[in-house]
């Protein structure tokens, strides 16, 4: 499974996302409903690794309108 596919379904599934950098290359996301914690995954593709943050419900829809349309 590629990392997008990955991403995108773990995506439907969350509100929240918490990106943490663990090195220049890899990026630790963990994934959140209602404040819960529900999983988790490692993003080693430049082109979907963004900055180390809280991605809030608002930011995840964009994520997934953004995605959906690839």
């Amino acid at each position: 499974m590629s990392e997008l596919t990955e991403l995108l379904s773990r995506l439907t599934t969350c509100d929240m996302l918490v990106l943490t950098h663990v090195s220049t290359d890899r990026l630790y996301c963990r994934f959140f409903l209602h404040g819960l914690y529900q999983d988790r995954m490692f993003l080693s593709d430049p082109l979907l690794m963004g900055e180390g943050e809280v991605v809030d419900a608002g930011g995840v829809a964009r994520l997934k309108q953004t995605f959906l349309a690839v």
